[in-house]
């Protein structure tokens, strides 16, 4: 039986450069983590005291890091820079070591840790792979804003109660612990989303969408595959979105080929060699 010759085949990556690229999504992962709790720990640093809480940049960064890191790198951003400053790394607002979970605005770096991943879940999905819209990427900022409030204020309101002694009613400790700081907060969120919003399909591509993709490759240069061809460049999100412009890469859906009479094939099938597939 005569073979059928193709132009393009899809989902053709060998084991290995499966792993290659597995390896620098996990890389480049790894660099935003660090990079995001370098930016939580300089933003801890730019503050502006307002009564007893002060104002500081570290919202801000944890919003941000919420809505491009995702659920999963977010908490685990947030987790490593808790630890980091609870061991003694002076990197929190007024210091670090154990005994500063003894201090009224602690709450607020409990919150951090539960309120980035569920703001990145609204914002961006359970697997961190929903297209970004502007809309969502605003409510999952405030959503870290109310989470981050909520554990703020009533960690707040326990300890100068019940361990510092200092009598505070819960409409002072809302008004001091978050009315204030809500003007400024909001306007960040609003920034953050903006950011992301022209950010994430960056991150995307270059890390959960690498994996989530088949690339197409080419066997044979045919005129009409030669017409059709452009820089190979382009992802998609979950949704079937593109990240860019180009149309030359397909969602990992299923590991089918495609031969150029539109039929499919198998991907452990053995009828492949280098001819083209044999009948």
């Amino acid at each position: 039986m005569k073979p059928l010759r193709y132009s393009r085949i899809t989902n053709t990556k060998t084991a290995n450069s499966v792993k290659l690229q597995k390896r620098k999504s996990r890389t480049l992962r790894l660099v935003l983590i660090a990079i995001f709790i370098a930016l939580i720990a300089v933003g801890a640093f730019i503050k502006f005291p307002i009564g007893i809480i002060p104002v500081s940049m570290q919202c801000a960064m944890c919003v941000l890091c919420a809505l491009i890191l995702g659920a999963k790198d977010g908490a685990a951003t947030i987790a490593i820079y808790l630890i980091m400053g609870l061991i003694g790394i002076p990197i929190f607002t007024a210091g670090g070591g154990f005994t500063y979970v003894l201090q009224p605005t602690f709450g607020y770096l409990l919150g951090y840790l539960v309120a980035v991943p569920v703001g990145a879940i609204v914002a961006r999905g359970v697997h961190n792979t929903a297209r970004p819209k502007l809309w969502r990427l605003l409510l999952g900022s405030l959503t870290v804003l109310a989470i981050l409030y909520t554990f703020g204020v009533f960690y707040m309101y326990l300890m100068l109660n019940f361990y510092m002694g200092k009598a505070l009613d819960m409409s002072k400790a809302w008004l001091t612990g978050a009315a204030v700081f809500l003007p400024t907060d909001g306007m960040w969120c609003v920034v953050a989303s903006l950011i992301a919003y022209k950010v994430v399909p960056l991150v995307y591509k270059y890390t959960l969408g690498r994996l989530s993709v088949t690339q197409t490759e080419e066997y044979v240069r045919t005129p009409e595959t030669e017409s059709n061809e452009s820089n190979d460049d382009s992802y998609m999100f979950s949704d079937g979105s593109d990240v860019s412009s180009d149309d030359n890469y397909e969602l990992n859906n299923g590991n089918n080929h495609l031969l150029d009479n539109g039929n499919n094939v198998s991907s452990d099938s053995s009828n492949i060699s280098s001819g083209g597939i044999v009948g």
